[in-house]
């Protein structure tokens, strides 16, 4: 802004009402002191803390969310999230809105996970159905596999779905199973991981699981604060955690994610941050603190890692989804 425009407006003011003088000569001065400042001044960003974009608010209209708990990214990059009505969204990288859905059915409870199957198919953690339910690429119901039960094929409470690189499918539940259940790529059921105490300690509430590149299982074990890895066998390969704020402890770890670069993203629901994990379980960075600004968090749900380096997080209790890149 040039000089004879801020004496324009200097001029002008002395035409206005005195409280509007007095708020027009506060205006020139801040004026004349950022151009002071330049080009000395660092400019402050208005997304910070690595923060590249935000979307959502509260409601029930495209792009409006009734508490995100559930988020992944399919193999074009596009987000899907689930909110606690039943609802599920789809948006771009940039978080532009594309379609939604709603889950056939609701009223005894909403979802809490889902993932996208290398050939586009969506599998749902139909969680107080007692099931996982399918949808092809458009949101259309084609199946679902799984009823209310404690055995072989049965789920209690479903949180979670996972594949392997040779299509077979493993399912997290809680509410007395605690376990990940094995199934073939026929829907077949195949078997149990983690039904037995690993260090004295049972699985409580596995709320997120993801397969990483050497094909082991990575497990978000929520109450016991802990994250646990499986061979595909069922054999434990590796556990840390423990609950507490500092690093290299959690708080109620919900979702886990493994980035491209092979480390581990763990988003903690009580926490409110991220922590990002070494594979022999050192902690390597920690990201957010509570609070409602963007930055902060809200008793976040999920976490999905993107392809390019972003981090896409339901910020549930904020309503919203906050997209990082570190």
């Amino acid at each position: 802004m040039s000089g004879l425009h801020h004496n324009h407006n200097h001029a002008r003011a002395a035409f206005q009402h005195p409280a509007q003088r007095v708020a027009a000569r506060s205006l020139l001065v801040l004026a004349m002191a950022a151009l002071a400042c330049l080009p000395g001044c660092e400019r402050p960003s208005s997304l910070p803390d690595g923060v590249v974009a935000t979307f959502g608010r509260m409601g029930l209209a495209p792009s409006q969310f009734s508490y995100p708990r559930a988020i992944t990214v399919d193999g074009s990059g596009r987000i899907l999230v689930i909110d606690k009505a039943g609802r599920i969204q789809r948006f771009d990288t940039d978080g532009n809105y594309l379609s939604e859905w709603v889950m056939p059915e609701t009223a005894d409870g909403k979802p809490v996970g889902l993932a996208v199957h290398p050939d586009g198919r969506i599998f749902v953690a139909d969680t107080h159905y007692h099931r996982v339910s399918i949808f092809d690429p458009d949101g259309q119901a084609i199946g679902s596999f799984g009823h209310q039960g404690t055995g072989d094929g049965e789920f209690l409470l479903p949180t979670d779905v996972a594949f392997d690189a040779l299509g077979f499918i493993y399912v997290s539940e809680y509410q007395g199973n605690d376990r990940i259940t094995k199934w073939s790529p026929d829907l077949e059921f195949v078997g149990v991981i983690g039904a037995d105490p690993i260090h004295g300690l049972r699985l409580s509430r596995p709320a997120g699981i993801e397969i990483d590149d050497e094909q082991t299982l990575w497990v978000a074990d929520a109450c016991n604060h802990r994250v646990v890895r499986f061979s595909l066998d069922g054999e434990v390969l590796t556990t840390f955690g423990g609950f507490g704020r500092e690093r290299g402890k959690l708080r109620y770890p919900y979702d886990i994610a493994v980035t491209p670069e092979g480390t581990i993203l763990v988003c903690e629901y009580e926490g409110n941050r991220l922590q990002w994990f070494s594979k022999d379980g050192q902690s390597l960075r920690v990201w957010g603190e509570p609070g409602r600004r963007v930055g902060a968090l809200h008793s976040p749900w999920g976490a999905a890692s993107g392809t390019d380096g972003r981090v896409y997080i339901a910020d549930s209790e904020n309503y919203r989804v906050q997209v990082i890149k570190l």
